[in-house]
């Protein structure tokens, strides 16, 4: 009896104790679920987030245009003052003639007289090319700039005059002794030293600025915007209607990209250079080529079936203008187009950052406000800037990895501490690392960009379902619902 009283008044104070807590929450006011505060509506609110912050991308992407073109603007000064993108045309024998016909109007008929060019191509063309890269400096911009040391080569076959054919059934009358030997040269402007034509391996002739009785359309590859000019020099009728060899060393110097035209019929090309970042371009691509850290060495073999034009042709016009071959001497990372493409992938770079963001606020106690999703995306917005302008002074990847330390360790620091969490710090920290990582082979991997994103896409979305998987989007479960009511 005594055991059973004792019992009862133990068990008496925690009675009393659940009574009075079912009568505290019972007097609560019941409290919705807030919808602002739901996870299901914050994420709808950080994807409109993203989509904002590419107004400021849009932004820095016409800053990164900016510098660019004022970069292209102090490449043209350097190569107008050193010498713009060079195009050895030729040599060419330019023979003129008239044509004497009678044109008949009715009853009466009229003589006219038509003059006529002929261009003549060497029978064979042999061009041998030295050629010393250095990088010209103006500000903080550079451009690749050269110093060439180029040799033609060749022969010209005998030419009968049975070669010049009427072109309205008239008489022919070939002037023989106003023929020239015509060269075009890019930007003849940049020539370094006098150019002598040495005929048959023993007199000389030296060349007069001009092409002659020809015309050339302005490169629209130069850099410089010049336009293209050339060399002359007389020939005797003997010469061109016997035949003769010749050899034109010509010292020069350009910028950015070298061109040789295939004027022979067969044509034989042979290119060296210290520049270890060769761009082989045009009509024809060198048959064989060693590149190294040293240089490159490369040669072509152009056979006169696949130059596509006849031994002779008409005209006033400069010929084999568009099937021209060479070499562009390629910076190795363009900077301002590597950013520019990166700019590209701005949105799901900042998508990855908000949704680990988003996770480690879902998976901890603590909640971020949307503010600071802003604040977050702001500073991935810097790193863009960050990265073009320590680019302009330092170098790309120097470039990079410093805006890319600056922008992870601010938003591992900032997520840690807000989320009052170093686990959550560490996680920011290894998901931005890997994402700047990742960014940067995208960058440098142009060819297999398109295939890497889109894995990392889908790895991503993946693991951020699995995640997510267990949270309540709706938000009751944190604020709570109303409990039953009881009896007292």
């Amino acid at each position: 009896m005594t055991s059973d009283t004792q019992n009862d008044t133990a068990e008496q104070p925690e009675q009393q104790t659940q009574f009075a807590q079912r009568r505290s929450e019972r007097a609560q006011p019941f409290r919705p679920p807030s919808f602002l505060g739901s996870p299901a509506v914050k994420f709808v609110i950080i994807g409109v987030l993203t989509v904002m912050l590419l107004v400021p991308s849009l932004f820095v992407w016409v800053l990164v245009e900016e510098r660019a073109e004022r970069a292209r603007d102090v490449a043209q000064d350097i190569a107008r003052s050193w010498g713009g993108i060079q195009e050895i045309n030729g040599p060419y024998v330019v023979v003129p003639f008239s044509e004497t016909y009678t044109v008949s109007t009715g009853d009466s008929a009229k003589t006219e007289i038509r003059w006529h060019t002929a261009i003549l191509f060497p029978e064979k063309l042999d061009v041998r090319g030295d050629i010393s890269v250095q990088e010209r400096r103006k500000s903080i911009y550079s451009l690749p700039v050269y110093h060439g040391s180029v040799s033609l080569k060749g022969r010209f076959a005998a030419t009968s005059p049975e070669n010049f054919v009427p072109q309205f059934g008239g008489q022919i009358d070939i002037a023989a002794d106003k023929a020239v030997l015509v060269v075009g040269i890019g930007d003849i402007a940049a020539l370094k030293s006098e150019v002598d034509l040495v005929l048959n391996g023993n007199g000389s002739v030296p060349f007069e600025p001009g092409l002659g009785p020809l015309t050339m359309e302005p490169m629209r590859r130069s850099v410089a915007s010049l336009s293209a000019s050339g060399i002359n020099a007389p020939v005797a009728a003997g010469l061109w209607r016997n035949g003769f060899s010749f050899d034109i060393p010509i010292q020069l110097n350009g910028s950015t990209a070298f061109y040789v035209a295939p004027a022979g019929q067969t044509t034989s090309v042979s290119l060296q250079s210290d520049w270890p970042h060769p761009g082989f371009t045009g009509a024809f691509l060198p048959e064989a080529r060693e590149i190294g850290d040293a240089g490159f060495n490369a040669s072509w073999t152009i056979p006169y079936l696949a130059r596509g034009i006849p031994k002779l042709v008409l005209g006033p016009q400069m010929p084999l203008q568009n099937k021209v071959l060479g070499v562009q001497f390629v910076e190795p990372v363009n900077f301002y187009q590597t950013i520019s493409r990166s700019l590209k992938y701005a949105i799901c770079f900042i998508s990855l950052t908000f949704l680990a963001v988003f996770v480690l606020e879902m998976r901890s106690g603590w909640r971020v406000h949307w503010i600071q999703y802003g604040l977050v995306g702001l500073s991935l917005i810097v790193f863009y800037v960050m990265l073009l302008a320590f680019a302009e002074h330092v170098g790309y990847g120097l470039a990079y990895l410093v805006a890319a330390a600056a922008a992870t360790l601010l938003n591992a620091l900032y997520i840690g501490t807000s989320l009052k969490s170093r686990l959550a710090g560490g996680v920011m920290l290894a998901v931005l690392a890997a994402i700047f990582g990742v960014l940067y082979a995208l960058m440098q991997e142009q060819d297999y960009a398109l295939l890497i994103g889109s894995m990392i896409g889908f790895l991503s979305l993946a693991v951020t379902m699995f995640a997510t998987q267990r949270i309540d989007w709706t938000g009751q479960q944190q604020v709570g619902t109303r409990p039953n009511a009881e009896p007292v």
